[in-house]
């Protein structure tokens, strides 16, 4: 699949910092946060993907445990999108 640039999700990734590569658009210095509304939990998006259909996936992450040291992650797709906000 090739990103179609026109998409209007990879117009505003790519603004707010995205880098792209391949079938992805990454985040990884950019440090961009999303939060959970219901649970406030808060994660950092790590890579945005495409289906075949050219629909988003988030994958991103929190970290948890004692020390803060083990990493949770979580992709989310478009019906998830209304439970979070930006940070």
């Amino acid at each position: 699949m090739n990103i179609d640039q026109s998409n209007i999700y990879i117009e505003s990734l790519l603004k707010i910092g995205g880098k792209k590569k391949g079938n992805a658009i990454q985040f990884i210095s950019a440090g961009l946060m999303i939060r959970d509304i219901g649970s406030k939990h808060e994660y950092t998006v790590e890579e945005i993907t495409f289906s075949q259909d050219g629909k988003p996936h988030i994958k991103c992450y929190r970290y948890y445990g004692p020390q803060s040291d083990k990493k949770a992650y979580l992709t989310l797709d478009e019906s998830d999108f209304d439970s979070y906000e930006p940070v």
